[in-house]
């Protein structure tokens, strides 16, 4: 970022890319002064670097925090001048928040692992040493000064030369190090430290150096608590009922798992340093070696289901999850697994698929039986409801008229349910065809209404329909299913109303499907509860035991409407009020 300010901190020029790093618009920082931006802790910083006249024409670096337009904090370093000659200052500024992020958790881990940072301006050659660091050389941070060159006065002539040589390169092309050195401390106590160095490229140029000094005199306590934890980590893995390992890149196995050993029946000693080929049958080593090849070549976690066929004959099921060890270059270095025994639940699932299948064969047998029986069972009914239309056109008394109606009623029902049962079996059974011809929608919906406007005067109830004028004139779909369900829709309506009537209201509408034709049946009967709107599409679904004596349960109807429309592509659902009708409602696509 490039800015000119004036002494009182307002910019006068900045380039775009400050919008990219505080989020302000460069209009919104035109108008802004950046000391009101700088977090209140490190205001006093910005006094000290610029005082007063002795400060100008003179380079100054300072990092800062600044507030955002998000809210959060950014560390911004700023190299500037202040030039006396036209009152204004000239500034580079970098993000420099990652950095500054990564010093502040060190600061806060060093003081235990002995691990000290320095970082440099190579511009300014001003630097930074942390206390780990002056504790290492013997020298106290209030009192003694460290710099760039002042260090080579604690390091030995061999040391120097390689730390010089080191740093030069990490100056011209960017290259990093990592060396040991001894530093000779002030005490005269030799301390063996490792020196790591980093750049911090802009524009190509290395600008800032920084890294770490580590004391590593604790070298071999680390290397003891290593081996603790590796300790902790066999345990660990040992402890586990999942098989663990991990390949080298040659497919060979370096670390295995007690539960690995169990497996193969074989002590650690027998599986180390052999392959899949040498330790399962060779379809289950060529399918490990395909996917190793895999993880290698793309780097990436691969779970699968697996199966091992044992020595012994035994085939076990697995769900293994495999994944690549990568080095600090992203290289991949070997292969580790996790295999977890499935072979139970294989099983039970196995056993779950044979009794489904079983119990849908059941549902098939029935569900054909019934079909292949419809002309048998219907042709009875038919006699019984004929007889009894007979009997109502002989010369009978009162009572008799009363009983044979009583029975004729009852044939009807029984003999809607019967052809219900019929249909819901071909649903099950799979054999009911439907077409996708186009239909007119005014003329299904008329039929419907037509098919049930006795029963509806019957019950002095008014039955009507409305097309919305968006409604297309034709759609594309089975017109008798459609029919069916229409009609499966009023005759509930009516079934359930006592005063008022029912009403459908053919509209357009954009819904979960696309763009659909919604066929809404309104009524102004008792309407639903919460609690039977859930169940009101299952198969003979009741309300409370008085509504179900007085209206009786919905039967297969709105059930097969359900079927029908799903199976059209379409939904249906209901709309209801306890006491202030109902809205049973199904959308269709329009093509």
């Amino acid at each position: 970022m490039v800015g000119i300010m004036g002494f009182d901190w307002r910019p006068i020029k900045l380039n775009s890319i400050w919008e990219q790093h505080l989020g302000w618009s460069l209009e919104e920082l035109y108008g802004m002064c950046f000391k009101d931006l700088v977090h209140p802790d490190d205001i006093s910083y910005v006094t000290e670097k610029f005082k007063g006249p002795e400060d100008l024409d003179k380079p100054c670096c300072v990092t800062l925090r600044y507030l955002t337009k998000e809210g959060p904090y950014k560390y911004l370093s700023w190299n500037f001048i202040a030039k006396s000659s036209d009152k204004k200052i000239v500034a580079i500024v970098r993000d420099v928040t990652r950095q500054a992020m990564y010093e502040e958790i060190l600061k806060q881990t060093n003081k235990s692992a002995r691990v000290g940072v320095w970082n440099i301006g190579v511009q300014t050659q001003s630097g930074y040493w942390s206390p780990e660091i002056y504790d290492m050389f013997g020298l106290d941070p209030k009192k003694d000064v460290l710099t760039l060159y002042g260090c080579s006065e604690y390091f030995g002539e061999a040391d120097n030369a390689l730390i010089k040589e080191s740093f030069n390169k990490l100056l011209s092309d960017g290259t990093g190090y990592d060396i040991e050195a001894t530093v000779i401390s002030k005490t005269g106590s030799k301390v063996p430290v490792r020196i790591v160095g980093s750049g911090l490229k802009e524009n190509g140029v290395v600008t800032r150096a920084f890294g770490v000094m580590q004391d590593i005199s604790y070298v071999k306590e680390g290397d003891r608590a290593l081996r603790y934890q590796q300790y902790l980590l066999n345990g660990l893995l040992d402890a586990s009922p999942s098989i663990f390992y991990v390949k080298d890149l040659e497919g060979r196995y370096i670390l295995v798992n007690r539960r690995f050993e169990e497996l193969l029946g074989r002590p650690r000693g027998q599986l180390l340093g052999k392959s899949d080929f040498d330790l399962f049958e060779k379809r289950d080593a060529l399918r490990h070696l395909r996917s190793d090849h895999k993880i290698i070549e793309k780097k990436e976690t691969l779970k699968a289901p697996d199966e091992i066929l044992l020595d012994s004959g035994l085939e076990l099921h697995f769900l293994s999850e495999k994944f690549p060890l990568l080095d600090e270059n992203g290289k991949v270095v070997a292969i580790a697994g996790v295999s977890t025994d499935i072979s139970e639940l294989h099983k039970y699932q196995q056993e779950l698929v044979k009794a489904k299948e079983l119990a849908e064969a059941g549902t098939r047998a029935k569900s054909e039986f019934l079909t292949n029986m419809s002309h048998e069972i219907r042709t009875p009914m038919n006699s019984i409801i004929g007889m009894a239309e007979i009997l109502l056109d002989s010369n009978l008394d009162t009572e008799q008229i009363k009983v044979v109606q009583i029975m004729g009623r009852a044939a009807e029902s029984l003999m809607q349910i019967i052809n219900d049962i019929l249909d819901l079996s071909k649903i099950e059974a799979g054999v009911m065809n439907f077409e996708h011809v186009p239909f007119t929608v005014r003329e299904v919906v008329k039929r419907a209404t037509e098919l049930l406007m006795v029963k509806a005067v019957e019950k002095k109830l008014s039955l009507e329909y409305e097309v919305m004028p968006d409604v297309p004139e034709k759609m594309t779909g089975d017109f008798m299913k459609v029919q069916q369900v229409l009609i499966n829709l009023i005759a509930n309506g009516l079934k359930f109303t006592s005063f008022g009537g029912v009403k459908v209201v053919v509209s357009l509408e954009q819904t979960s499907i696309g763009k659909a034709v919604r066929f809404s049946i309104r009524d102004t009967g008792i309407g639903l509860d919460p609690d039977n709107k859930k169940t009101i599409f299952a198969r003979f679904a009741q309300a409370d035991s008085s509504i179900t004596r007085r209206f009786g349960g919905t039967g297969l109807g709105l059930s097969i409407s359900q079927e029908l429309v799903v199976r059209m592509g379409g939904v249906i659902g209901v709309e209801s009020q306890l006491g202030q009708g109902s809205e049973f409602y199904f959308c269709l696509p329009c093509s």
